[in-house]
């Protein structure tokens, strides 16, 4: 749920779809851009820091091909910095002419389901996401009625996209390729065997939930329900129940990894050559400075 914020008196709040394309901007739904689903986000977020680390990692391609779950951390953080990026780009521009965006929720680190990263759900639960750091100030709340936005406002929300655009450009079409081929993964035999398995762990932890769908179906009802507490104490089951998936996926991954990364290779190294360039221009520009979640 959108947290409210208010600009100065005078200035034009963005209309419904434009807010929502706003939103999409910084914190985007349950999807990568690149592609990859992910695990449901809050609908009331806990407005609360996340742990960060602002090491970046010494493998570049670590950020874009992530193999295990911790190892997603590096990719969370990538996608993070791009919505921070593209936040600051649509602050500048609506604070030119006087104004704000209005009611829009701070980004968050956002996790994948395809690469569960269940170290950290086992600590901080399913509501464990953090605030990212970096993002525009919030304002005040405000019961202005909507107006429609102007067309300099909209332009605006173009700039935000386009910002984002520039980093996604480098490396969006590599990591969909990526998830793309470890998606196969899923349907080997001895994955298969370990997902069927799922269900009755889940009730021996007295959670009525008979697939990983269910459960994070559950999941999402929890949070919608901003139920917190229970959204968290279903990380450690979560975390418990999917280490034998995750133990037959493992290997699976690090085998297609091999393979992804000798038929694109060129591919790779110009992605390793300029996504630093991209970032450290960014961090420039807007004064930023990517981070990385860390349980």
């Amino acid at each position: 749920m959108p947290r409210p914020i208010s600009r100065p008196r005078g200035s034009r709040r963005l209309g419904a779809a434009v807010l929502c394309a706003v939103l999409g901007l910084l914190v985007g739904a349950c999807t990568s851009p690149a592609g990859p689903a992910s695990v449901p986000a809050p609908a009331v977020p806990q407005h609360r820091p996340a742990a960060i680390s602002y090491d970046m990692p010494a493998d570049i391609a670590s950020m874009v091909l992530p193999t295990t779950g911790v190892g997603t951390r590096w990719a969370q953080g990538l996608d993070a910095f791009g919505r921070i990026a593209a936040a600051w780009g649509v602050d500048r521009c609506a604070r030119r002419l006087g104004g704000t965006v209005p009611n829009s929720p701070p980004p968050m680190f956002t996790r994948y389901q395809a690469l569960p990263d269940l170290d950290f759900l086992a600590v901080n639960g399913f509501a464990g996401n953090g605030v990212v750091p970096g993002t525009p100030p919030a304002t005040r709340s405000t019961t202005d009625t909507p107006a429609e936005p102007s067309p300099e406002l909209r332009k605006c929300v173009a700039q935000g996209a386009a910002v984002r655009r520039e980093l996604i450009g480098i490396y969006g079409p590599l990591q969909s390729a990526w998830f793309a081929e470890i998606a196969a993964v899923d349907r080997a035999p001895e994955v298969r065997r370990a997902f069927a398995g799922l269900g009755d762990c889940f009730t021996a932890h007295q959670v009525n939930a008979r697939d990983e769908s269910a459960f994070l179906n559950l999941v999402d009802q929890r949070l919608q329900a901003a139920d917190a507490s229970a959204a968290r104490s279903l990380g450690p089951i979560y975390a418990t129940c999917m280490k034998p998936a995750e133990a037959a996926r493992l290997p699976l991954r690090e085998q297609a990894a091999v393979r992804f990364k000798t038929s694109h290779a060129a591919e790779i190294a110009r992605v390793c050559a300029e996504l630093p360039k991209k970032i450290a221009e960014l961090e420039k520009r807007y004064r930023i400075r990517i981070s990385f979640p860390k349980a």
